[in-house]
């Protein structure tokens, strides 16, 4: 894959051009195409996928339906939790519209960050940095929610 497509990833812009060339090779470009299921939720996951074009669907089932939890556009990323820990996907992502993605085996990312520790921590870093944006963004929707869900208390 072509290391300078990385370039524009927020989490990875404080990356060194040597530093992206060589993380782009652990990197395979795939393209998806409208509708398509990236990953189906509860199903085993061990991809790590940046979303260089396009935009895709985060859904999660809730009561029998499905609610659209956010969209990822270019730049974005998910598959992240499971860098960290094996399991089952917590949600699905469907492509909207064609999409192309840079993935990579979570085991194989893990490979290359604990081989280049400078390389790694930037990048873990950098993630660190977004979940937490999104933890704070669930967090104060979360309240929000039950705030607007509360009965009026009587006067």
């Amino acid at each position: 894959m072509n290391w300078q497509e990385l370039r524009s990833i927020s989490f990875l812009s404080n990356l060194t051009d040597a530093e992206l060339e060589a993380l782009s090779g652990v990197f395979a470009a795939r393209t998806a195409k409208n509708g398509e299921r990236i990953v189906a939720e509860g199903t085993p996951i061990t991809t790590f996928s940046i979303v260089l074009q396009g935009t895709v669907n985060v859904r999660r089932l809730a009561k029998k339906r499905e609610v659209l939890l956010a969209r990822i556009g270019r730049g974005g990323f998910f598959g992240e939790i499971h860098l960290f820990t094996a399991g089952d996907a917590t949600a699905s992502i469907d492509a909207v519209g064609d999409v192309t993605l840079a993935e990579v085996d979570s085991p194989a990312l893990r490979e290359f960050m604990e081989s280049n520790p400078v390389t790694g921590y930037k990048i873990v870093s950098s993630l660190l940095v977004e979940l937490s944006h999104r933890l704070k963004m669930t967090n104060d929707r979360f309240a929000n929610a039950f705030y607007w869900a509360r009965e009026a208390k009587p006067e």
